[in-house]
């Protein structure tokens, strides 16, 4: 009896091109399942595959509801017309940004005015103030050039400085007023054509399209064919190396039965 002969190797090549195969076919057949058509009363997303020949080439459709879609489009036309209304508003811009800036507080520009009024106001006042205390004296027996006179009129005029610093003082916050005023008026002026675009262009940007994500395909694999061709393959070497094992022992045993005869004679 001879050795048997181990088996012919499998073709690797041919089985893992095989396993690739299951494995693609598999993919395609995950991917198909998870393309599934959802229905909302907002609108819809399906999928579809135009081209047979191409099992890949998936295409998604976003649909939305008449109502939904007579909304987008009414929204389209306004942010449309605000973009067109940019371009005069941007002409306003320039011409704005072309004006001087106010410039800083001068007390000189509103002060003068404020405090004059105010003196104006006082000077009757004053002058009746000053006969008073001329007749108040005069009947008092008070002369002209006493100590007691020029203490008199000293302090009288001391009240009337008094109030001619706080006419002064008054002065100064009326034109601080005044200029705040005006200044605020003047960056309103120069601001607003600015703020007027930005609304603009707030109102007419371009809303960026959102896609729904494929749904992933899961890692199932097809039949593992190069595993099972090795699997089998290595059966046949193991049953080819039994046989060549009980082969070997039996003619073991035959020699050594052939040893013994030889030795009875």
């Amino acid at each position: 009896m001879g050795k048997g002969k181990a088996p012919p190797a499998p073709d690797y090549a041919a089985q893992a091109n095989a396993t690739a195969a299951g494995n693609l076919e598999m993919a395609r057949a995950q991917a198909m399942a998870n393309r599934v058509n959802t229905y909302t009363p907002y609108g819809s997303l399906t999928y579809t595959n135009p081209d047979t020949s191409k099992p890949d080439a998936w295409n998604s459709y976003v649909n939305l509801a008449p109502e939904q879609k007579a909304l987008l489009d009414q929204q389209n036309i306004t942010s449309q017309k605000l973009a067109n209304m940019t371009d005069s508003v941007t002409g306003k811009v320039g011409t704005a940004m072309d004006q001087a800036l106010p410039g800083a507080y001068d007390p000189a520009l509103a002060t003068n005015n404020a405090a004059a009024l105010i003196n104006t106001r006082l000077a009757p006042q004053q002058a009746r103030e000053t006969g008073y205390l001329d007749s108040q004296l005069a009947n008092q027996g008070i002369m002209p050039g006493s100590e007691a006179y020029n203490t008199a009129k000293t302090l009288q005029q001391q009240g009337f400085n008094d109030a001619k610093v706080q006419a002064e003082l008054a002065g100064i916050n009326t034109g601080q007023q005044q200029q705040q005023q005006t200044y605020n008026q003047a960056m309103g002026n120069i601001n607003m054509p600015m703020n007027q675009l930005n609304a603009l262009r707030t109102g007419s940007q371009v809303t960026n399209p959102t896609f729904a994500n494929a749904p992933a395909q899961g890692m199932t694999a097809g039949p593992d064919l190069l595993g099972a061709a090795n699997q089998q393959y290595n059966a046949q070497m193991n049953a080819v190396n039994a046989d060549n094992a009980n082969s070997s022992n039996m003619w073991g045993g035959l020699m050594s039965l052939g040893g013994m005869g030889m030795m009875a004679f």
